[in-house]
Order: C-alpha cells, then structure tokens, then sequence
C-alpha cells in the first residue's frame, strides 16, 4: 500500500479531499479507497469510532470480529488497545484469543517458531505454554490419549483458566461482560467488587482486595487496563521471559523494537512521540504492553497516597510472581537445575531501580556515551556458555537493542563471574571467553568518562529506524558514539559527523572500496583483485538458454602465480583463507556478490600482525613476535602515507599487517586518481611504476594482447626513454610472478599471436591462434641459430631467468632485469643497482586493512586505545572537533575514489552520492605494483 495513501487514511481525509495525485494512484474509484480503508484499518486494529472506516462499514461488531480474525490468522498481538469492544462487546479476553491461536497452530501441526516473539511471550504469561510444553501437547495429541472419537483433541489439552499473572498496583480493573449465569458461580465477595466496578467504574487494583481481582481475572469477568500517559517515564531492565522465535514484521511489532531501542528513563512519552515522528497514542499502547508483559517499569507509578489507601492484601504479594514458565528464556535451553537459579536471581522492580528519575545523578537531558556494537558480540555472549545469567543481558542487548546504564552494573558482575573462570579450549570457545573478558574491561574503562552514562547499543536495532529519525535520537541523547571493533561487514556504521564518532568516519569504510583506496593511496597491499559480480540472463527464442553475464575465472589470474593461500572475501561477508587448489569456487561466489581476491601466502598462509592507533609517543618503540624482527610500526612507509588520509591521533582503532612471503616494494610515484580503460603514460610522472632499462632494452619484440573487452598491440620499438605509449596499465604493472613464470616466448612474425593465449573472437581467429602457437617452437629455434649469443633473446627465453617467487630474497615488484648475471649487473648501474636497492629496501610486511573503534579480540590492542580514549585525550574537546573534520576528508575522498573507479573518464557521471547502500564495483578491479587499474582478464 502506498504510504501517502495511508497517511490520508490515518489523517481521516475523505475522498472528496483527497489530493488528485492520489485519487489517480486509486484508479480514480472511490470504492477503491473505501476498500483500501477497510484493509487498513483492519490490519492497524485501528479503532471503529473515530476514524474513516465508520464511514464506510456500518455493523461496529461486524468490524471487529473482522479485526480478531485477522489478528488471529496472522498471529498478532492480542488488541489491549481495543479492550474495551472486544471484551466487553464480543466477549473475547486475552486468554481466549490465545488459546484459539495455540490451538490453530497445533491443528495446523506447524513449530513453535511460527509464533512471532511478542505473541509468543504473552501466550508464556497468559497460558503458561512455552516451548517444551508446547512440544508435549503436541506429541499428546498425537497419541491415542489426544484423540476424541477419532479426532485430534487439542482444544481439551491447553489450560482452562489464565495462569497467576503478574499484577501492579497501579493498573486499572475494567468489568467485563458479565451474564446472568457469571453472577451465580461467583462469591458474595466478588459479587461485591462486581457491583462497585458496575456502580462507580474503573478502579486501581491497588485499592481492591489483590486475591478477588486475580479470581475474577481468571474467571474473564473483569479486565486489566495499564494506563500510560504522555509524561510518563520508563526503565526497560534486563528481559525475563522473552521469547526469540521470530519477526512477524506487522505494524505494531515493527513500532516495538523501535520504541525499544529509543526509549530510556530520562525521556518522557511524549518527548519520544516526537523524536520518532510517532502519533503518541500509539506509542503509549507500545509502552502499555511493556509493562504489562513485565518488560518495562514505569518510573514513579505510585505516589505515597496511593500507598496509603492501598488494600492490605497487597503487602502480602511479592512485585514479581515468580513461577517456572515466566523465568524461562525459551530459546537459551536452559535445564531445570537453572530454573532455580533464575528465580533466585529475580528481584523487584522497585528494588533495583529509583521510583523517581529525581533520585537519579544523571542529567536530565540524558546526553550520554553510546558504545556501539553489532550482532555478532550478542552471538558471542549467548552462545559461549559462559552464565545463565550473562544470557539474560544478551538476549536483552539483541531484542531490545540497548543496555542502559542503569543496568550495566548488574552485566558487570555477570562479566565479572566469566573473567574468574579458568577458560578452557581453543578456537571459538576461547573466542567467546575472550570476548566477554575484554568487554567488560571497554565497559569499564568508558565508564571512567567524567559526567556521562554509558549505553550499549546495537547498530542493527538503530538502523531498523529510518536515518531521519535515528539521527534524531543520537543527536539528541548521546554526546559521543564509540564504536566496537571489527564490525561486520553485513552492518552500516552510522552516518554522522555529530555527534563525534570514535569509529569508522563514514559507512563506506566498512566496505571492500576502503581496502582498494588505501592500498591505492599509499601504494602497498597484498596482489588484489576486486572481480565484479555475475548475473544470470535468459533469452527466449527457439530455444531458452540461461547464460552467465559477468566474470568467471577461468584460469589463476596471472598476478597470482606462485601463491598457493589466497584470502577470499564476498561482498558483505567476513574473509575467508582458500588454498589455490579450490581457487575455481571463487566463480560460485561471484553469481551473488562481487568477490575480492588476494595473494595471502606462498608456501603457507601469511603471518598477521595487529598495531593499534594511535600510536605511543615513541615512534621507536619495537615490535617482538615470533617470526618478527623488532619493526618501529608508526616508521613504516605504508603508515607515514596513510597518516596523511586517515586520522590515525585523534581516532582510534587498529592497523593489520600481513606478510605474505615476497617484498613490498610499494610505488614510490603515486597518482591518486584511478584511470580507467586506455591511457597516454610518461614514466616520469606521478602513477607509474618504475621499469627497468633493462627490460626496456630486451623487450624488442612486438606483443599482442586481447581479450573480450577489448585488444591493443603494444611496440617495444616505439618505446623511447621519455615517453612509454600504452594502451593498458597491465604492460608496466607486472606482477612478481608475472616477471618470473608468465613470461611467453613471441616471435617476431607480424601475425604474432597473443602472448597469453586467450582471444575471444570467432572460430576462425581461435584456429590461427592455435597453428600460430603450434608453429612457435619451430621459428624460435631458427632464430636461435641464426643468433646463438643474442644476450636479449638468452634473456628472455632462457629457463634461468625463470625464477620462482618462492624465494623469499625475490621482491614482490622485482623486474626480468633482477635475474641478469653479475657480470652484467656490474656494468651497468642504472639499469641495475637502482632495482636491487629497492629490494633491498622492500617491506617484507604490508598493509592489509584498517578498522575503526576498539577491539574485542585483542587485549593489549584494548587496552592501549581505552587508555588513549580516557586519560590520552581523545575525548577533549578540540581532539573531536579535529575528529570530525578528518572524517569529512576521509569521507569526501573516499567517494571520489569509488566514483573513480566505477566510470570511464568520458563516462563520468560525478561523484557517488553517500546512501543506505554502498555502490557494487562495475569494472573488474585489481591493485598490482602500487596502484588500483582495471583487470584485463589474465
């Protein structure tokens, strides 16, 4: 449905009002607005009086049983809101509508995941039914004892009455629809409380004997209200008896998990209408089912009077009435021995937190620091196996979105309860240990921030608003946004400049583009190959055939030669390490994403080394590790030119070095602009990677390359020492193992083949290139002869300048010209000594990638950045003003990188404008010698 169509529909606008724009989306039919009314209606549970749709359906009761059967086949929530007309109208209560519900479900022999999690919680409170009881109905039905007259019997299996539920004092008691033959099963007692609900209206249970309210509840006679208010305040603790199935995604539970993630005790009703562009009486029956369904405390609820005048009953009745279904996170699989140590732990709500947000040390305007994490920390913690009780603040950082700081004490001495075990195992269950350890230490040390709360937040709940509105929010109750550290790919960092953001400076960061650009930038990296995704095509005809329309390697690209590890990562998903003998399934990945390919090892997978930023005072302060020389990190060349586009003193976050088994010699002549397709090159100018006179001298030959986009031939002949004409960045860019095993014998002949044997072009062209490579052998043996001792063809044909690149002395970026004898070598100093000082001078170790925020893997990298945020000035004042303005660079030349490389300069459409998606490659990418080009597929 068209969302300006139901805005008019909620605003109550009738047809003759309509804007035309929108009377011609609906066909210009008037009846298709009134159908469109009615759907809407039904779907929102929206109210009979006072909205259109009385307008349109005259039977009111008609309406809603409408209403209930919709909410019931689609498994809604039962409509408090509407209690009023449903229960006293249709005599439909809560129980009823979820007994029916489970019992369609059972009938339907479907799982208990179908239940969506909001229904399924109340179904736990109301019924008692969670998932092992749901199980055993279901396998009682089932057997004979199920069975009446043949028929399944589900119906007499679920319970008669509502359980005990949980009652406060300040909840209104609403009389029910109560007949003739009611009045003669109750007790004079309840008959009396009966009358006065008849009499005098609604009352506060608090004032009324609790046992006969909890009877006559249990007896569908009367009905619970949970009055809210638009300057109420309210806390949402640590959740029990939540349950995680699934999300229904309806109206209702879609404002839910929004509210959830936005509300904290320091803002009222009202004041988070508006921050969500929320009407407020929709936000008030969202925070009335938190309260009723226990999942919420509204702060301030009863006032001394009211205590004075309440019933003597109540002061016998604990704030939570703690049985076995209500304590049970359903999907945490807890065994009964826990039960008892969940119900132990249950305290009351009043008891752990101020009645008042007066008692409160905190600012009222709630500006706070929000630590910022994603799904994958809350997978850590509830999968670990670490506490039942760590579970609970989990599941609560997953569903809610948010752990304030008013309940961090408690998460802190659950943390606490992991850091003194011993942790044993390895692999993930150390992960998991490590994790909960290091957190605890972040939440720790961030709280030591003078004048500030600290929240935990989920990226995925924050960006379930639209960006206008958690814009809003962030703005206006944190101060400063920390961000954990790495962050999953499948996860957008927050898009904002304020407030200050001590994490990724812009959402493109997190993605495969802020590899290519500092690889490009700085000139060093792994061999690199950003390889656009496929599409599959059908065409109809005589026959329909299905086709791949993309890349597809065929073969090991050629700047791969020689690595036996490469470091595999899809698009939106976390790296992997693939051994060159599966290199071929990389074409699977490419039909759903693009894939990134990089060299990570020769004969084993490259070492790894993390260096967090900022850095120590001491640029000379060494790093030891097995396997490592002692390196000053902040000197190495690939940080003193990153340092330049990233903010590496008044941000935090780490740097990761690889060393993959060959130099890095970098590119000492950087362009920062991409140029794509076929270009004019002087090799004095910044962009070009240096070539060997030498290799200049020896290629004499003509070489043709081709491939499906596009041929070129390029003439060592034309080639002079001032200016170098090519059609292909690939010519000067030879990859190490290019130089050392993909160097093809070519003769001289002027129908010369292509040197790496592809050429997608008719069959015709593919059989001379076939007799052209047969005849090869043939005419180079001539040519031998005729010149045994020409040094430029011993040069490049002879098998001793095939050196391997598993030789670690052999530099990443070494040249043909490397492997001349000494003798040579000796006689000529610019073509030679100037190659073997760079390889002398390569970087054994490079730069892999760059992430923002703080680590939770790594406790030395932890601690180190926490230190620099409290006492090392990052928090200052002038350090975030400063902050905020690199990420604006950063962000800027980031986007003009992506722009770069995604057209052709004729083709150039402006910069990439900054969205909720980042933009897919459009060109097969590689980074090889320094710089980012495009692939021209070998």
């Amino acid at each position: 449905m068209n969302s300006e169509v139901e805005e008019n529909i909620r605003k109550n606008i009738p047809w003759t009002q309509l804007p035309a724009h929108i009377k011609q989306l609906l066909g210009n039919s008037p009846k298709e607005y009134g159908k469109t009314v009615v759907a809407f209606s039904i779907k929102n549970q929206l109210r009979y009086r006072g909205n259109l749709v009385r307008q349109i359906l005259k039977d009111e009761k008609r309406y809603y049983e409408r209403v209930i059967a919709y909410s019931r086949e689609r498994l809604m929530l039962f409509p408090y809101h509407l209690a009023d007309m449903v229960v006293k109208g249709l005599r439909i209560t809560p129980f009823n509508y979820y007994v029916s519900v489970v019992e369609r479900l059972m009938q339907a022999e479907k799982s208990y995941d179908t239940l969506p999690n909001f229904t399924a919680a109340d179904c736990l409170r109301l019924l008692g039914i969670g998932r092992n009881e749901y199980i055993d109905i279901m396998n009682q039905s089932r057997s004979n004892r199920g069975r009446l007259f043949g028929k399944r019997n589900v119906k007499g299996l679920l319970p008669k009455v509502p359980c005990d539920i949980h009652i406060e004092p300040w909840w209104r008691v609403e009389i029910g629809m109560v007949l003739e033959d009611d009045v003669k099963l109750v007790t004079s007692e309840e008959l009396e409380v009966i009358d006065k609900l008849i009499d005098y209206g609604s009352h506060t249970a608090g004032v009324l004997n609790f046992h006969i309210v909890l009877s006559l509840y249990k007896k569908g006679l009367v009905y619970l209200d949970v009055p809210v208010t638009a300057m109420d305040r309210i806390q949402v603790p640590p959740l029990q008896g939540f349950v995680m199935n699934r999300v229904l995604g309806d109206y209702f539970e879609t404002l839910l998990y929004k509210i959830f993630v936005s509300i904290d005790e320091h803002m009222t009703i009202g004041e988070l209408a508006n921050v969500l562009q929320v009407e407020t009486d929709l936000v008030k029956h969202a925070v009335s089912l938190y309260s009723r369904l226990s999942f919420a405390r509204k702060l301030g609820a009863e006032t001394e009077n009211d205590k004075s005048i309440r019933h003597p009953s109540w002061t016998t009745v604990p704030a939570i009435r703690t049985q076995k279904m209500e304590i049970t996170p359903l999907t945490l699989n807890l065994n009964q021995e826990n039960y008892i140590d969940l119900a132990t732990d249950l305290q009351s709500p009043r008891s752990e937190t101020p009645e008042s947000p007066s008692n409160n040390t905190l600012p009222k305007s709630g500006q706070r620091i929000a630590f910022l994490f994603d799904s994958t920390l809350t997978a850590f913690l509830m999968m670990g196996n670490l506490s039942p009780g760590l579970k609970k603040h989990a599941v609560t950082m997953f569903e809610v979105g948010k752990l304030s700081d008013e309940s961090l004490d408690s998460f802190l001495s659950e943390l606490e309860k992991v850091s003194v075990l011993d942790a044993e195992g390895e692999g993930e269950a150390r992960r998991y240990f490590d994790h909960a350890v290091i957190l605890r230490s972040t939440v720790m040390a961030l709280r030591k921030l003078p004048s500030a709360g600290l929240d935990l937040v989920r990226l995925e709940s924050l960006h379930s608003l639209d960006e206008a509105t958690y814009t809003r929010l962030l703005q206006k109750k944190y101060k400063l946004l920390v961000s954990m550290a790495p962050l999953s790919r499948e996860v957008r960092p927050v898009s904002l400049l304020s407030p200050p953001h001590l994490g990724p400076p812009v959402p493109e960061v997190n993605s495969i583009w802020f590899k290519m650009f500092l690889y490009h930038m700085t000139g060093y990296g792994p061999p690199s190959l950003l390889l656009v995704k496929g599409e599959f095509l059908t065409t109809c005809g005589s026959i329909v055939r299905a086709f791949l329309v993309g890349t597809q390697l065929k073969q090991l690209p050629r700047m791969f030669l020689g690595f036996s590890k490469f470091l595999v990562m899809a698009w939106l998903h976390e790296p992997a390490v693939l051994p060159v003998a599966n290199i071929m399934y990389v074409n699977a990945a490419l039909q759903y994403s693009p894939v990134l390919l990089q060299a990570y090892g020769v004969h084993q997978s490259a070492q790894v080394h993390i260096k967090p930023f900022p850095f120590e005072k001491d640029t000379n302060i060494m790093c030891h590790g097995e396997g490592v020389h002692a390196i000053p990190w902040a000197k190495h060349p690939a940080v003193q030119r990153l340092s330049g586009l990233v903010d590496l003193e008044q941000n935090c976050g780490y740097l990761t070095f690889v060393n993959i088994g060959v130099r890095d010699l970098g590119c000492p002549n950087r362009d920062p602009i991409v140029r794509l397709g076929r270009q004019k090159v002087n090799p004095n100018n910044p962009g070009v990677a240096k070539l060997h006179k030498s290799n200049v001298k020896k290629a004499s030959e003509p070489t043709t390359f081709a491939n499906e986009n596009f041929s070129f031939t390029n003439r060592s002949n034309e080639i002079n020492q001032n200016e170098i004409v090519t059609d292909n960045p690939e010519k000067q860019l030879q990859s190490p193992v290019e130089s050392h095993f993909a160097v093809t014998p070519v003769h001289s002949s002027e129908r010369s083949s292509p040197a790496n044997g592809f050429m997608h072009q008719d069959s015709t062209e593919l059989l001379k290139e076939e007799l052209d490579l047969l005849d090869k052998d043939t005419i180079l043996s001539q040519e031998v002869k005729e010149k045994p001792l020409n040094q430029s063809i011993q040069s490049l044909y002879s098998f001793e300048t095939l050196l391997s690149p598993t030789d670690e002395n052999i530099s990443m970026f070494s040249r043909q010209g490397d492997s001349d004898p000494p003798s040579n070598k000796a006689t000529d100093e610019n073509s030679v000594n100037k190659p073997v000082e760079e390889e002398a001078n390569g970087e054994m170790w490079t730069l892999l990638d760059c992430h923002f925020g703080i680590p939770l893997f790594d406790a030395d990298a932890n601690t180190k950045i926490c230190d620099a945020i409290v006492s090392g000035g990052l928090c200052h004042s002038s350090s975030l003003t400063h902050l905020t303005e690199s990420s604006r660079m950063l962000g800027t030349s980031l986007l003009e990188f992506i722009s770069q490389c995604q057209y052709y300069p004729g083709e150039n459409m402006g910069i990439i404008k900054r969205g909720r998606l980042t933009p897919l490659p459009r060109h097969n990418l590689m980074f090889d010698n320094g710089r980012v080009c495009e692939w021209g597929g070998k």
